[in-house]
């Protein structure tokens, strides 16, 4: 198995040997991964009855007890998935859009006094305060919030601990059962340290406003784990669903908006084309006699189809989970896909860097490049796959939380290219600073910290972002 960058790893070898599914035998695992969408939609979505589970996550599940996510839960878990899609199915997530254009107005807000290394910390607080407030109504505080913080801290680590090749208990599961002060045996007390921070970051802030409910007889901040309580649903299943929204709603939004950030760096172009959509949309930024305009609200994405196009590059060009989740082949006999015979208990592996990168689908694939998704017409271009079915997983085990994802990245991107252009850092001689693009080890594609500037378009745009101060939503 590769160490790093699996997903590039997996994207050649399936090049090299000119195949869209590999087989790899690891010491006590079978491991499947595959390299096209066709290849995904075959086995997890058409054949998803025997596709929907999960594998054995040793470090994560057993030592960790990071299974409070349950995306690490066998399928089945249907209390704690029913009661998530109820509060995010389609229909369900425009009741948060008031949270979400709060907090991204007070993201636009940060960066008017920002540093060129604060992008990725004011986007983690931006998706941390709309988290927080729709699943607990909890009002975050400052920028170390401490609920942010350990969210943050806990999404790392699980990200490293679910992959396959990260620990060798992994592979070798017996080895949960050495004593940790064996010599070797360190992982045992990495899990332990990071057991006990899940541990807080899981029920502390459940029993924060359970406790309050009680104290003031009312819920002072609807939420949705008041709503759940109030329903009379188990805490075990709230605990966990609330706390699942808590750590997969930070992380993975913050992570494609700062990849989107790293985008616009290299292209100045397709920033002066959207600004010019959103003007000719939404107005100028400050009317004649001096009012400021209109920041984006939701209801105008159907108008901004270039904005659109923004959002879906950016889940293509780096997307936030390279490889998904593994899912097991749960069937009882071998599977058989193109004459490859798929062995029971297989940890199947999609991977979305390579469906993401496939020259097929997306010409010119390491171009940051918008307009692939817009005819000539400029509306958008209904033959281009949406790379949104490919970062949000597949089949029974995609993410329940995506539409109300979706929706935050857009209203983030709309407003961001409403008021600011997105600069590179530069130096005191007036150079400008590559960023860096490095990314950081781990089922998630976080860029490691790089500089950049946030420039007001202009006194209007500065006017028009100060105006959100004390707006009532």
């Amino acid at each position: 198995m590769p160490s790093s960058s699996e997903w590039e790893t997996f994207m050649q070898w399936a090049r090299d040997f000119n195949t869209d599914i590999l087989h790899l035998e690891v010491p006590g695992s079978s491991i499947i991964v595959l390299d096209t969408y066709e290849a995904a939609v075959e086995l997890l979505e058409k054949r998803s009855r025997t596709y929907s589970g999960r594998p054995n996550f040793p470090m994560a599940v057993d030592l960790m007890e990071l299974d409070f996510n349950f995306a690490f839960k066998p399928y089945g878990e249907r209390d704690r998935r029913r009661l998530m899609h109820g509060a995010m199915h389609p229909t369900a997530v425009g009741q948060y859009h008031t949270q979400q254009l709060k907090a991204t107005h007070a993201f636009l807000r940060a960066m008017l006094s920002a540093g060129e290394d604060d992008v990725e910390k004011e986007l983690r607080h931006l998706a941390g305060m709309v988290i927080m407030d729709v699943a607990y109504g909890i009002c975050v505080a400052g920028k170390d919030d401490l609920y942010i913080k350990e969210a943050g801290e806990v999404v790392q680590i699980q990200s490293v601990a679910a992959l396959p090749s990260s620990y060798l208990v992994n592979s070798i599961p017996a080895l949960k059962f050495v004593p940790e002060l064996v010599p070797g045996a360190g992982f045992k007390r990495i899990a332990r340290e990071w057991r006990d921070k899940a541990r807080k970051i899981t029920y502390r802030p459940f029993y924060d406003v359970k406790s309050s409910m009680v104290r003031c007889g009312e819920i002072i901040t609807p939420s949705f784990i008041s709503s759940a309580i109030e329903k009379g649903e188990d805490d075990a299943v709230i605990v966990d669903a609330a706390a699942t929204m808590h750590t997969a709603g930070i992380d993975t939004t913050a992570i494609t908006l700062v990849n989107f950030v790293l985008g616009m760096l290299d292209n100045p172009i397709a920033q002066r084309r959207a600004q010019a959509e959103l003007d000719a949309v939404l107005g100028p930024l400050q009317t004649s006699d001096g009012t400021p305009g209109q920041l984006p609200v939701h209801a105008d994405e159907p108008r901004l189809p270039f904005i659109t196009a923004f959002v879906r590059e950016s889940l293509r060009w780096m997307p936030a989970l390279p490889i998904s989740i593994p899912h097991a082949y749960t069937g009882e006999e071998p599977d058989i896909y193109k004459g490859y015979a798929i062995p029971p208990g297989s940890l199947v592996i999609p991977n979305v860097w390579s469906m993401c990168h496939d020259e097929r689908m997306y010409p010119d694939p390491y171009t940051f490049k918008p307009e692939r998704f817009l005819t000539p017409e400029g509306t958008l271009d209904p033959s281009v796959h949406n790379p949104a079915e490919l970062a949000f997983g597949f089949g029974r085990r995609n993410c329940v939380g995506r539409h109300f994802a979706y929706d935050e990245t857009w209203l983030t991107v709309a407003s961001i290219l409403r008021v600011y252009n997105i600069e590179k850092a530069k130096r005191p001689d007036g150079s400008p600073v590559e960023p860096r693009r490095e990314w950081r080890s781990g089922i998630l594609l976080q860029p490691m910290q790089y500089k950049c500037r946030f420039v007001p378009r202009s006194s209007e745009a500065v006017d028009l972002i100060k105006s959100t101060q004390g707006a009532v939503y």
